[in-house]
């Protein structure tokens, strides 16, 4: 995938949290367009363990090549 692919998903306005799924199977949700630093050839993802916190705990790098796809998360609206 490419980084612009990437950018283009953390700049929407107004945000839309999204799913980065990886070759390996893995996924992690981006719920925070600050925890992603894009480099040219692999982002590096800020991992948070306590959703409260404004800082990220752990860096994962993962290469562009293994982005298999960015799925936005849309919550089901209630019926009322």
């Amino acid at each position: 995938m490419s980084p612009e692919s990437l950018r283009e998903m953390l700049e929407r306005r107004p945000f839309l949290p999204f799913r980065l799924h990886l070759s390996d199977g893995r996924h992690f949700v981006i719920s925070r367009p600050e925890l992603v630093f894009i480099g040219g050839s692999m982002p590096v993802i800020g991992l948070v363990r306590d959703v409260a916190s404004e800082f990220w705990d752990e860096p994962v790098t993962v290469a562009n090549r293994h982005i298999t796809g960015l799925e936005p998360i849309v919550e089901a609206a209630t019926a009322n």
